[in-house]
């Protein structure tokens, strides 16, 4: 037979099961309201990802056309460049040829004394 103290442990038992299925039932709502919430972040996190992407490739190709201009731009200088030198002969560049005053014979100017330019010690007035 039960005795009244059995029954009684028995309803507590029953009493703390059905407050644990309860506390569970609240954090099993909580966590799926908040699944849902990380779901959608996660949905717009990756819009943006594609938006970033997409905005890359027209970058990437955006710079891609400017290289090609430069590159263009360049040859054309360049053939502008060979062109023109193409067009227009070069000058002859001629060294001059320079005497030394040793070997220039008579029409060397004489060497100065000291004394003639001015007596001053070792510098020369050529002025």
């Amino acid at each position: 037979m039960l005795t009244l103290e059995q029954v009684r442990a028995l309803e507590a038992r029953v009493e703390k099961a059905v407050n644990l299925i309860a506390a569970l039932r609240a954090e099993n709502g909580t966590l799926r309201s908040g699944l849902a919430a990380a779901e959608g972040r996660v949905a717009e996190l990756e819009g943006l990802v594609r938006e970033f992407q997409a905005d890359q490739a027209r970058i990437e190709e955006g710079i891609v056309h400017a290289l090609k201009k430069l590159d263009a731009f360049e040859d054309a200088v360049h053939a502008a460049g060979v062109s023109a030198d193409q067009a227009a002969p070069r000058p002859v560049e001629e060294s001059p040829v320079e005497e030394s005053p040793a070997s220039a014979g008579e029409d060397a100017p004489e060497a100065v004394s000291d004394e003639a330019a001015g007596g001053s010690g070792g510098d020369l007035d050529i002025f």
